[in-house]
Protein backbone atom coordinates (compact mmCIF):
# COMPACT_ATOMS: atom_id res chain seq x y z
CA UNK A 1 0.00 0.00 0.00
CA UNK A 2 2.83 2.38 0.85
CA UNK A 3 4.47 1.81 -2.55
CA UNK A 4 1.22 2.68 -4.35
CA UNK A 5 0.88 5.93 -2.36
CA UNK A 6 4.49 6.84 -3.16
CA UNK A 7 3.90 6.13 -6.86
CA UNK A 8 0.74 8.25 -6.91
CA UNK A 9 2.53 11.09 -5.10
CA UNK A 10 5.44 10.90 -7.56
CA UNK A 11 3.04 10.89 -10.53
CA UNK A 12 1.11 13.86 -9.14
CA UNK A 13 4.36 15.75 -8.58
CA UNK A 14 5.42 15.01 -12.14
CA UNK A 15 2.07 16.23 -13.51
CA UNK A 16 2.26 19.42 -11.44
CA UNK A 17 5.80 20.08 -12.69
CA UNK A 18 4.64 19.63 -16.28
CA UNK A 19 1.73 22.05 -15.77
CA UNK A 20 4.02 24.68 -14.25
CA UNK A 21 6.56 24.18 -17.07
CA UNK A 22 3.83 24.53 -19.68
CA UNK A 23 2.52 27.73 -18.10
CA UNK A 24 6.00 29.26 -18.30
CA UNK A 25 5.82 28.98 -22.09
CA UNK A 26 2.40 30.59 -22.55
CA UNK A 27 2.69 33.77 -24.58
CA UNK A 28 0.18 36.58 -24.88
CA UNK A 29 0.13 37.63 -28.52
CA UNK A 30 -1.13 41.07 -29.48
CA UNK A 31 -1.52 43.03 -32.68
CA UNK A 32 1.56 45.05 -33.52
CA UNK A 33 1.43 48.83 -33.80
CA UNK A 34 4.41 48.56 -36.17
CA UNK A 35 3.89 45.47 -38.33
CA UNK A 36 0.63 46.27 -40.10
CA UNK A 37 -0.79 47.98 -43.16
CA UNK A 38 -1.20 51.76 -42.57
CA UNK A 39 -4.94 51.45 -43.22
CA UNK A 40 -5.44 49.08 -40.29
CA UNK A 41 -6.32 50.61 -36.94
CA UNK A 42 -5.55 48.84 -33.67
CA UNK A 43 -8.67 48.92 -31.50
CA UNK A 44 -6.96 47.07 -28.63
CA UNK A 45 -4.32 44.36 -28.24
CA UNK A 46 -6.61 41.71 -29.68
CA UNK A 47 -8.84 43.67 -32.04
CA UNK A 48 -8.21 45.47 -35.32
CA UNK A 49 -10.30 47.33 -37.86
CA UNK A 50 -9.63 48.18 -41.50
CA UNK A 51 -10.09 51.86 -42.38
CA UNK A 52 -11.40 51.01 -45.85
CA UNK A 53 -12.68 47.98 -47.71
CA UNK A 54 -10.22 48.52 -50.57
CA UNK A 55 -7.70 45.71 -50.99
CA UNK A 56 -6.44 42.97 -48.70
CA UNK A 57 -4.07 43.86 -45.88
CA UNK A 58 -1.86 42.20 -43.28
CA UNK A 59 -1.84 42.95 -39.55
CA UNK A 60 0.80 40.94 -37.68
CA UNK A 61 0.85 39.91 -34.05
CA UNK A 62 3.81 40.05 -31.68
CA UNK A 63 5.97 38.50 -30.43
CA UNK A 64 6.96 36.35 -33.38
CA UNK A 65 6.36 32.63 -33.10
CA UNK A 66 9.32 30.62 -31.84
CA UNK A 67 10.73 28.51 -34.66
CA UNK A 68 11.72 25.63 -32.37
CA UNK A 69 9.31 22.87 -31.45
CA UNK A 70 5.71 22.15 -32.12
CA UNK A 71 3.07 24.71 -31.21
CA UNK A 72 -0.72 24.69 -31.09
CA UNK A 73 -2.64 27.88 -31.82
CA UNK A 74 -6.28 28.76 -31.75
CA UNK A 75 -8.09 31.85 -32.93
CA UNK A 76 -11.49 33.20 -32.03
CA UNK A 77 -13.19 35.62 -34.38
CA UNK A 78 -15.75 37.45 -32.28
CA UNK A 79 -17.10 39.72 -35.00
CA UNK A 80 -16.51 40.28 -38.69
CA UNK A 81 -18.34 42.83 -40.79
CA UNK A 82 -16.48 41.85 -43.92
CA UNK A 83 -17.08 39.15 -46.48
CA UNK A 84 -13.43 38.02 -46.35
CA UNK A 85 -11.10 37.39 -43.44
CA UNK A 86 -8.00 35.20 -43.32
CA UNK A 87 -5.78 34.04 -40.47
CA UNK A 88 -2.45 32.28 -40.51
CA UNK A 89 1.28 32.76 -40.42
CA UNK A 90 3.69 34.74 -42.56
CA UNK A 91 7.27 35.64 -43.33
CA UNK A 92 7.46 39.11 -41.77
CA UNK A 93 10.28 40.40 -44.00
CA UNK A 94 8.40 39.40 -47.16
CA UNK A 95 5.16 40.96 -45.94
CA UNK A 96 7.04 44.16 -45.00
CA UNK A 97 8.59 44.32 -48.47
CA UNK A 98 5.06 44.16 -49.93
CA UNK A 99 3.93 47.04 -47.65
CA UNK A 100 1.58 44.65 -45.78
CA UNK A 101 -0.63 44.26 -48.85
CA UNK A 102 -1.89 40.83 -49.84
CA UNK A 103 -2.29 39.87 -53.50
CA UNK A 104 -4.10 36.55 -53.44
CA UNK A 105 -3.69 35.79 -57.14
CA UNK A 106 0.07 35.24 -57.00
CA UNK A 107 2.67 33.50 -54.88
CA UNK A 108 5.43 35.31 -53.03
CA UNK A 109 3.07 37.35 -50.82
CA UNK A 110 4.61 35.92 -47.63
CA UNK A 111 1.53 34.32 -46.12
CA UNK A 112 0.18 30.88 -45.27
CA UNK A 113 -3.49 31.61 -44.71
CA UNK A 114 -6.93 30.07 -44.34
CA UNK A 115 -9.88 32.32 -45.08
CA UNK A 116 -13.41 32.59 -43.78
CA UNK A 117 -14.80 31.45 -47.13
CA UNK A 118 -12.77 28.23 -47.13
CA UNK A 119 -9.82 29.30 -49.26
CA UNK A 120 -6.18 28.70 -48.45
CA UNK A 121 -3.07 30.51 -49.66
CA UNK A 122 0.58 29.62 -49.59
CA UNK A 123 3.59 31.84 -50.17
CA UNK A 124 5.01 29.07 -52.36
CA UNK A 125 3.56 27.19 -55.29
CA UNK A 126 1.98 23.93 -54.09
Amino acid sequence: MEDAKAMVAKLQSSINSFIQYSNLWQVNYKFSQTYKHPDIKIVNDNRIKAGTTQGYKFALMEPEVDKVGRKTFSFQIKESKTNWLAIGFCHRKTVEAKNYSFVFGSTGHGGYLISSNGGSWSNHKA
